[in-house]
């Protein structure tokens, strides 16, 4: 048998997975550059990519697949629910408790209203700042440049260089262009 069925019949990737995530969590905590160093590794081992530079505050919780770019900031309890895929840009700052949810279902009929799952793909663009507290739903991709109000439910796609805010997030202004 192979390495891989090996490792499937055991669900070795599984162990993995959590063992990677308690050490993010609880091990290697704080801000400084040594613990960085290390969940950036903890975290590309399980899939994650993490750009050079990026600082993850922690704990996260990690179910779908993540891209994180270069210089990032992600805020403690940050939650990438359901299977689906997150990807985000350069220079992004991300405030406490921010929640993507990745899968979802459609509505179904009369007896039972949460019907077939689905799975979201959502993008957050270089430069955004996330506010604590946000929900990203849907499939949803962020522009450039925008910023989330904290507490907003994101559920449409946002242009570059917006500000969006409430629930459901609505434009509240458009940011300048440098």
């Amino acid at each position: 048998m192979d390495r891989k069925k090996i490792k499937e019949k055991l669900h070795l990737n599984g162990i993995h997975r959590v063992c990677a995530l308690f050490l993010v969590n609880h091990i290697f905590v704080g801000t400084k550059k040594i613990p960085c160093m290390m969940k950036r590794k903890l975290l590309s081992s399980i899939g994650c990519q993490i750009g050079e530079g990026t600082t993850i505050v922690g704990p996260i919780e990690c179910k779908g697949t993540i891209t994180v770019g270069k210089n990032c900031w992600i805020g403690k309890n940050f939650k990438v629910n359901g299977n689906g895929t997150v990807v985000i840009g350069d220079n992004c700052d991300f405030g406490p408790e921010v929640t993507f949810q990745t899968g979802g279902h459609k509505i179904g009929g009369h007896s039972r209203r949460a019907g077939e799952g689905e799975v979201y793909v959502q993008h957050v663009g270089n430069g955004t700042w996330i506010g604590g507290r946000s929900t990203i739903c849907n499939n949803t991709s962020i522009g450039d440049g925008c910023v989330i109000a904290g507490c907003a439910c994101v559920v449409h796609d946002v242009p570059n260089d917006c500000l969006v805010g409430g629930v459901p997030a609505k434009l509240i202004r458009r940011l300048e262009h440098e």
